[in-house]
Parts: structure tokens; sequence; C-alpha cells
């Protein structure tokens, strides 16, 4: 069986470099078993009921036929794509994790997570609870989503433009403390994104692998036959 993880895509337009490579690497996976996105995939999502953001409509229109051909699709969802929404659910018969979850594929227990709460921090943890809130919920559906697609890469420029190296950084000490610190039963592999550092180590027996970013790295992580590897696509 083959899967397929990766993360940290942040697209915003189906013209930019990142966002074409994403389709041209998923237009030559052949016979996908799972696709598991390990959020911010998108550099903003916020799930509406009857309405995508038009960007998106190329790589939606992918996974809808991968799921199509019997590709089983998980989201983890991120710091910047949450609250998905019932497009991915329905439409595209998607397996939503908001936080993070053990599952067990292909004979493996493997505990996948966005990896945003792989380091405590309580004010983080308190923004991403305010983001994820009914009030934010509520404001989403009464203000028209050209404003709030507006507002979010306006938000989002001004975190990159403050913060341009903000998780660049080895996560592997989080990852191995995260091991020992947290319930994450009898996984064999932790797997996350968010660094855009892309890693694979072992620590105290269970496999460590961080995803790194497809947007200049183009790391992902491929599981055949029960085998993990930490992979570059090359166009």
């Amino acid at each position: 069986m083959k899967a397929i993880f990766l993360s940290d895509a942040h697209l915003r337009y189906p013209q930019d470099r990142n966002y074409q490579l994403l389709l041209n690497f998923l237009n030559q996976q052949k016979d996908i078993d799972a696709l598991f996105l390990l959020g911010d995939i998108f550099e903003f999502w916020l799930g509406y009921k009857h309405v995508v953001f038009s960007a998106y409509v190329p790589l939606l229109n992918k996974l809808k036929e991968l799921s199509q051909n019997g590709t089983q699709l998980y989201f983890v969802e991120g710091n910047h794509d949450f609250n998905m929404g019932p497009y991915f659910t329905e439409e595209l018969n998607c397996t939503l994790i908001p936080d993070q979850q053990l599952i067990e594929w292909d004979g493996q227990k493997l505990f996948i997570c966005h990896g945003d709460l792989l380091k405590p921090d309580p004010g983080y943890q308190r923004l991403r609870a305010f983001w994820r809130s009914r009030p934010v919920r509520f404001l989403s559906r009464v203000i028209h989503p050209d404003q709030v697609w507006a507002f979010a890469l306006w938000l989002s420029n001004k975190s990159s433009k403050n913060n341009p190296n903000r998780e660049h950084r080895d996560p592997t000490p989080y990852l191995a403390n995260f091991s020992e610190t947290e319930p994450i039963g009898d996984a064999q592999a932790i797997i996350c994104g968010h660094y855009h550092h892309p890693v694979t180590s072992e620590h105290n027996g269970i496999k460590l692998i961080a995803l790194g970013d497809w947007i200049n790295q183009f790391s992902y992580a491929e599981m055949l036959d029960g085998h993990l590897s930490l992979k570059r696509f090359q166009d």
C-alpha cells in the first residue's frame, strides 16, 4: 500500500510555482491509497457551507479526482487552515482531524499532527483557541468571503514580514520531548509539519518525521508497504 504525507504549501494563487508543482506532483502519483495533508496546505482556509475560495479550485478538483479514484483523504487542521467545513467532509469524503490523532495505517500506528502544539506556548494556544472559537465562526458567516480573504492575506503578509524565519528550525528536540511526555499511545512513528524543516530521526524506538515545506524544499514522506521515508520532489 502507498500513502503520501505533506504539509506547509501555504498555497495562494494557481499561477504560483509551488502551487503548480503540487498539482504536477499529485498528477504523477499513481494508485495512492491515502493522502495525508498535515496542515497549512492553504495560506488561508475557513470553511463555508456553499462557498470555496476560487484560488483553490484547481487543487480541490484534483483532490476530488483522487477521492473518486479511491484515495482516502485525511486533513489535519493547521494554524492557517481550520474549520474546514462541509466541502471537505461531504464533497471530498475527507477525514478531518482538528488537532492530532493516533491512526493505524497499513499495519503501522502513526501519530499525525500539524506540529504547532509540540512546543507548549500558552500565548499561542490562547490565540489558536480564539481563531477556532464560536464568535470567530459567527463573524465569518456575516462578513463577505472576499473581505475575509483580503483580511487573512493582509494578516499573513504582516506576520511573515515581521517573522521571516519564525518556523524554520529543527523540531527534533520538540518531537523527542513530545514522544516522552504526551499520550501518544503505542505509536510507532510521529509525523508532523509546521516547522518548514525536513528531518527524520528516531527516539526510544519511535520514528520521528518532520515533513518540511512545499514552498522551497518540496519535501514529503512516503509510506510504501509499511516503510516510511522522507523524500523530495523534483519536477
